[in-house]
C-alpha cells in the first residue's frame, strides 16, 4: 500500500528547507513558491510537471527547478520519491552560487551519510544552482503597482477578511478585470493567492499554536474542517499529520538518522 510519508526540515540559518517524499502519490494544484527558488530530483518514479511554458515527464535521477512565483502544478500518475530544496530569494542574494552549493552540500550530505541519496544524485542537485542562479529567471518580476502593492499584502497579512470584490473595489477595476490582470502577473487569481499564503503562514504557526482551531482562526479561516481541506490540498497532509513530519534544525544540528528510517529502501544506483 502507498504511504505517502513526506518529511520537512527547515534550515533556519541558510532559509533552506529539504523535502523527503517516499512513495508518494499526491498531486499538487496550481500554485507558486512566494520568493523561493525550488530544485528538486527524482529520486524513484516519476511525475508530470506543468509550468506556464511546458509539461514534462521527470523520471529517476533527473532534476528540476521552479522559479519564484512560477505557476505550476504536479501530477502524479503512480508512486514517486523525490528530494526537494526550497532556497529563500534572502539566502540567493546574500551569497555566491558557489557558497550556496557548499551550504547545500553539507545538508545533503547528511542524508548520504544516512544512505537516503546517492553520490551522483547529490553532484546533480549542485549542479542545479550553478544553472538556475545565473539565470533572470528566478528574479522576482516588476508587476504593476497596484497588483505589487496588493501581492505583498496578502503575503504578509493572508488572514485579512478582503474580498476579491473589495480588492477591486480599492483600486478602481471591474471585478472581473481585475481578477483577468492579477492572474496574468501574479499565475494565480487573488483568491487561489490568498488561501495559498494562508496555508503558508498556517505552516509557520502550526508549531507555536496549541490547536488547529487556533491556527485556522488566526490564518484567516472561519471554520476548522474548511482549513484542513484546504492545508490538505495545497500542502499534501492533513495539519497534525504535517506537524509531526516536520523540524527545525540549527547549524550546529545534524537531521536525526531516524527521521529517514522509512527512506533506507530507496534504490541505490
Amino acid at each position: 500500500m502507498t504511504t505517502n510519508n513526506i518529511r520537512y526540515f527547515y534550515h533556519a540559518e541558510t532559509g533552506i528547507e529539504l523535502i523527503f517524499c517516499k512513495n508518494s502519490t499526491i498531486s499538487y494544484p496550481l500554485h507558486n513558491h512566494v520568493s523561493v527558488l525550488t530544485i528538486g530530483i527524482i529520486l524513484d518514479g516519476s511525475i508530470v510537471l506543468t509550468t506556464n511554458t511546458e509539461t514534462r515527464t521527470y523520471k529517476q535521477d533527473e532534476t528540476f527547478a521552479i522559479f519564484p512565483y512560477e505557476p505550476h502544478s504536479i501530477l502524479a500518475h503512480d508512486s514517486y520519491s523525490l528530494l526537494t530544496l526550497c532556497i529563500d530569494k534572502n539566502a540567493v542574494n546574500s551569497a555566491d552560487v558557489i557558497t550556496i552549493q557548499k551550504r547545500i552540500g553539507l545538508l545533503l550530505i547528511q542524508a548520504l551519510n544516512i544512505g537516503n541519496i546517492n553520490q551522483y544524485q547529490i553532484l546533480q542537485l549542485l549542479n542545479c544552482p550553478d544553472k538556475t542562479l545565473d539565470s533572470s529567471n528566478w528574479r522576482l518580476k516588476n508587476h504593476t503597482p497596484y497588483i505589487h502593492d496588493l501581492k505583498k499584502q496578502l503575503e504578509l497579512y493572508p488572514e485579512c477578511k478582503l474580498s476579491v470584490e473589495e480588492m477591486a473595489q480599492n483600486v478602481f477595476l471591474s471585478k472581473y478585470h481585475f481578477i483577468r490582470s492579477f492572474k496574468a502577473e501574479v499565475g494565480l487569481t487573488p483568491h487561489q493567492f490568498q488561501i495559498q499564503n494562508r496555508i503558508r503562514k498556517a505552516q509557520r504557526l502550526i508549531h507555536e499554536a496549541d490547536t488547529i482551531t487556533e491556527v485556522a482562526l488566526t490564518t484567516g479561516f472561519c471554520d476548522q474542517s474548511h482549513f484542513i481541506k484546504q492545508f490538505e490540498k495545497y500542502v499534501g497532509l492533513p495539519p497534525l499529520i504535517y506537524k509531526s513530519s516536520s523540524a527545525i534544525i540549527s547549524h550546529n544540528t545534524s537531521i536525526p538518522s531516524e527521521a529517514f528510517m522509512s527512506f533506507n529502501d530507496l534504490k541505490e544506483i
